[in-house]
């Protein structure tokens, strides 16, 4: 489960931008999350909850925006969203493709109070 260790810098993140007011709450933390880190949305909210068990963040809502692995053919300029990480050009079956999305890892927000 690498969910625990993606948590884990998530919450470094958290700690370095609320050094400097750490008698505030984090209401609400966002997460930007790519298909390609194979995160599963339910072990990191999991994940989560461990980790700001007694912390300014305990209590705090948890979202997390999933990023679909997309990519484009550089053999034939089809762009469109890649199954089951199979990076072959369902158009042209060339080997030949760039990632455009789903590689994303980032805390997007948060919210204190």
């Amino acid at each position: 489960m690498h969910e625990m260790a993606l948590m884990a810098g998530v919450f470094e993140i958290i700690s370095r931008y609320t050094a400097d007011f750490p008698e505030k709450r984090v209401t609400k933390v966002t997460l930007v999350v790519g298909e390609m880190t194979n995160a599963v949305p339910e072990a990191l909210e999991a994940a989560f909850e461990v980790y700001a068990n007694s912390t300014n963040v305990e209590g705090a809502e948890l979202v997390i925006k999933e990023i679909p692995l997309l990519a484009r053919c550089t053999e034939c300029g089809r762009e469109g969203r890649i199954e089951k990480h199979m990076f072959v050009c369902p158009a042209c079956s060339s080997l030949s493709m760039e990632i455009k999305s789903g590689r994303e890892l980032y805390v997007d927000s948060l919210e204190v109070d």
